[in-house]
Order: C-alpha cells, then sequence, then structure tokens
C-alpha cells in the first residue's frame, strides 16, 4: 500500500482474504447495475495527506457491531499502539517514531461514538473512533464503521457525540452470515448480480409476490429488503481481487454488504453477508437472508 508524504502504516488488511480501497468515492450511476451509484451533487473533498483511506469492505478486520456493543470494541488509549495491535482491531495507523519522535496519541479516551459525513455513500453515518493522534501537527482520528470495515479523517470532519444523545439510540443490530460455497467466485457473482436469476430467488424474501416487477432497476443485487427507503449509492464490482457489492440507503441509514472471497488451496469460496441495522424485526431478516444465503449456495453449486 503506497503511503504519501508520511512514512504511515494503514494496516486493514487482517487476513490475507480482507481487501481495502482507497479510491471507493468516485462510483457511476448506472440502472442497468454494475458499478453503480444514486446520482448526487459531486464533491471534491480532499483527505488528510496522509491518504484518503475508506474500507467498506474490510469486514473481516473490523465486523459489524451492535449500537449496544460499541462501547466494548477493542482499542489502545493513552499510549502509541504496537504493530501486534495494529494487526488486531485495537488500531489502525502505525507511526514509525524514530522518523516522527514528536507524533503522539491525542488526550482522548477511546472508544468514542461520532458521526461522520461519508461522501462515499453521500450519508451522515455513525462510527466508532479507536485512535485519535497527533502527527506534524495534524490532528487525524482511525475509525470503524458499524456496518463494518474502517476509514480515518482528520478530527475536524467527525463529530464526537455526546451521552445524552448516544443514549437516545434504540437498541439494534446487524445480520452477519458466512456461506462456505464450493464454486468459483464467478458464479456467485453471477447468481447475485445478474437480473436473469432473480426470479429463482425472489420468493425467499417476497413470499406475498408484493413487489413491483421493475424492483431490480433500484438494487444491483438479487435480494430486496422493504424498509430500504431512497438509495444513496449502489456499488458492484470486482474489488483488490475480490468481488464486493455495497447498497447503501437514507431509512435507518441502512446497508447491504455482500463479500466474495476465495481459498486457492480448496477451490471453495466465502459469501461474507452484512445487513442493517435492525430492530424489532431483526431474528425475521436473519432468516430470510439465511434462507436466501443457502438458496445462492445451491444455485452456485448447481
Amino acid at each position: 500500500m503506497k503511503i504519501k508524504a508520511i512514512q504511515l502504516i494503514m494496516v486493514f488488511c487482517l487476513t490475507s482474504l480482507s481487501s481495502c480501497s482507497q479510491d471507493f468515492e468516485k462510483i457511476e450511476h448506472k440502472t442497468d447495475i454494475v458499478k453503480t451509484s444514486a446520482p448526487v451533487q459531486s464533491v471534491n473533498k480532499e483527505p488528510h495527506r496522509y491518504g484518503g483511506w475508506y474500507c467498506p469492505d474490510n469486514l473481516n478486520g473490523f465486523p459489524a457491531v451492535a449500537i449496544e456493543d460499541w462501547k466494548n470494541v477493542p482499542v489502545v488509549n493513552g499510549r502509541m499502539p504496537t504493530v501486534d495491535e495494529v494487526q488486531s482491531e485495537a488500531s489502525l495507523i502505525l507511526v514509525d517514531m524514530e522518523k516522527y519522535p514528536d507524533a503522539k496519541p491525542l488526550e482522548m479516551t477511546m472508544p468514542k461514538l461520532a458521526y461522520f459525513n461519508n461522501y462515499s455513500t453521500q450519508r451522515k453515518e455513525l462510527i466508532i473512533l479507536i485512535q485519535a493522534l497527533n502527527i506534524d501537527n495534524d490532528s487525524i482520528v482511525g475509525f470503524r464503521y458499524l456496518n463494518g470495515g474502517n476509514g480515518s479523517a482528520r478530527l475536524s470532519e467527525v463529530q464526537i457525540l455526546p451521552d445524552s444523545e448516544i443514549d437516545k439510540f434504540p437498541s439494534s443490530k446487524f445480520v452477519t452470515i458466512e456461506f462456505d460455497i464450493d464454486a468459483k467466485p464467478d458464479a456467485i457473482w453471477n447468481i447475485l448480480t445478474d437480473a436473469k436469476n432473480a426470479n429463482s430467488l425472489q420468493p425467499i424474501f417476497d413470499q406475498k409476490n408484493q413487489l413491483k416487477s421493475d424492483w431490480r432497476k433500484s438494487t444491483n443485487i438479487n435480494f430486496h429488503y422493504p424498509k430500504t427507503g431512497q438509495s444513496t449509492a449502489l456499488y458492484a464490482d470486482k474489488l483488490f481481487g475480490n468481488f464486493y457489492v455495497q447498497n447503501d440507503y437514507k431509512n435507518l441509514n441502512y446497508s447491504e454488504k455482500f463479500l466474495i472471497t476465495t481459498n486457492e488451496e480448496t477451490n471453495h469460496s466465502t459469501l461474507k453477508i452484512v445487513c442493517g441495522p435492525f430492530a424489532d424485526d431483526y431474528a425475521t431478516q436473519k432468516t430470510i437472508i439465511t434462507n436466501w444465503g443457502e438458496k445462492v449456495k445451491v444455485l452456485s453449486e448447481e
């Protein structure tokens, strides 16, 4: 991973199956879906000079976190992290202290819940700050998304929330499921994204056949959650060697993430699904998504 202006290591890929994108922001809108995004006003946002890392696909390194569990994520407080800690969930940024001896953690106790205006999803998102440090008089934070993955920003770009506001958030969590599939990633990708396969999967999440016939025009995946609301960004493509789909919606800050990785030794693939957050309908949606994933597995292995 290339580092600009500083020998600063952002360690996101905690396993050989993880992937990471630094240029995920610029995605185009198409109605026939693959590499898509809802049309939004163009925003030129220059990242901090240590790189504009945005890794929403790092679902193995930084898995989704239920809102009630945000205080329990691992962190490092009061000192700079070790190499081992940067290669875990506890931290993101490792600084070359010989070259930058004045780098230090900010006087903040982690974790902290905050808002971040995500220009890729066009939403104000809840994030968990797990690191805050000063490098060359620049205040930088590393964070994880509640729906999985990680990023970094300037401290001035996040809004730390007071306890009074945090206490108002309803309980919710994400459905996270993995499927081991005896098929190549391309076969799974075809089942997930090719509209001609929708009829085989739709009955699982639309048992009463209530969806309009053109529902596939507003998604890039053969799956549909009826409470999604207005889409803000859609993405579907091969990302750092792995197939990845992400759909983001305004309502409830709902997101869908689908990551396909492969094991070269076994020739099996893993489909990882993260959807949510869900509140009262969590159990129902988990059953639906599980059944849907099982059907994807069967179709992929045929």
